[in-house]
C-alpha cells in the first residue's frame, strides 16, 4: 500500500511540474498538400491536446517551381514537409474551435520555460509564438537549428516580449505557434511535444 501511495505522489508531482500542450498522439491528420495559397483551417480533436482541440493550416506565400507543403498528423509525431524553394508558415493555435475563439484561461506563471520538442529537421527555420491575453500579446522570434536527432528548443518565458498592457502570464487566452520555411532548400520537420515547465 505504502509503495503505491509512493507512485501516485510522484505522478502528481511530474504532472504539477509540467502544462501538456500537445503531444500529437491524438486528433490525427490525414496527409494534407498545399500548393497554392492558403489552406482551410483544420481543427483536430483530442484528449491531449490543450484545450481538447487544436487548428492548423499552412500558408504558400511564393512557390516559384510550383511545390508545396505537406502537414500529417499520425502515431505521435506533426510532420511538416516544405518542399524547395517555398516560401511559407505553418499555424497551429491553441483556444479556437470553428465557431471562433474559446479562451483557455491558463496560468502557466509558474513555469518556467515552454519546450518544443523536435524529432528531427532539415535545415534551420524561423519560430514565432503569441501569447495572448485578450488583446494584447507576449512574442517570442528565434531561429531553430538543423537537427538529425531529437531537439528540445527550449524558449525562457523571460524571454516573451509584451505588445499591449493587459497581457499576464496569469492569464492565456489564446497560444499561437508559427514554423516559417524560407530556406532555399527547403525545409522539413517532426515535433512530436510542446509543453510548459
Amino acid at each position: 500500500m505504502k509503495i503505491i501511495v509512493l507512485i501516485l505522489f510522484f505522478a502528481s508531482f511530474s504532472a504539477r511540474g509540467q502544462l501538456l500542450i500537445d503531444d500529437f498522439k491524438t486528433g490525427n491528420l490525414n496527409l494534407t498538400t498545399v500548393s497554392k495559397g492558403e489552406s482551410d483551417k483544420l481543427f483536430q480533436n483530442g484528449n491531449s491536446i490543450l484545450g481538447k482541440i487544436r487548428r492548423i493550416n499552412a500558408k504558400l506565400n511564393t512557390n516559384t517551381y510550383e511545390q508545396s507543403i505537406q502537414l500529417h498528423i499520425n502515431n505521435g509525431l506533426l510532420i511538416i514537409t516544405s518542399a524547395y524553394n517555398t516560401n511559407g508558415t505553418v499555424y497551429i493555435n491553441y483556444g479556437e474551435n470553428k465557431n471562433g475563439l474559446t479562451p483557455l484561461k491558463l496560468d502557466v506563471s509558474k513555469f518556467k520555460s515552454l519546450k518544443i520538442e523536435f524529432n528531427g529537421k532539415s535545415t534551420t527555420n524561423g519560430l514565432y509564438v503569441s501569447l495572448y491575453t485578450g488583446k494584447s500579446r507576449g512574442v517570442y522570434t528565434g531561429q531553430v537549428p538543423a537537427s538529425e536527432a531529437k531537439l528540445v528548443y527550449t524558449i525562457p518565458l523571460s524571454a516573451i516580449k509584451t505588445i499591449g498592457v493587459d497581457f499576464s502570464l496569469t492569464k492565456i487566452d489564446f497560444i499561437r505557434f508559427q514554423f516559417d520555411s524560407r530556406s532555399k532548400t527547403g525545409c522539413n520537420m517532426a515535433i512530436n511535444k510542446i509543453w510548459f515547465e
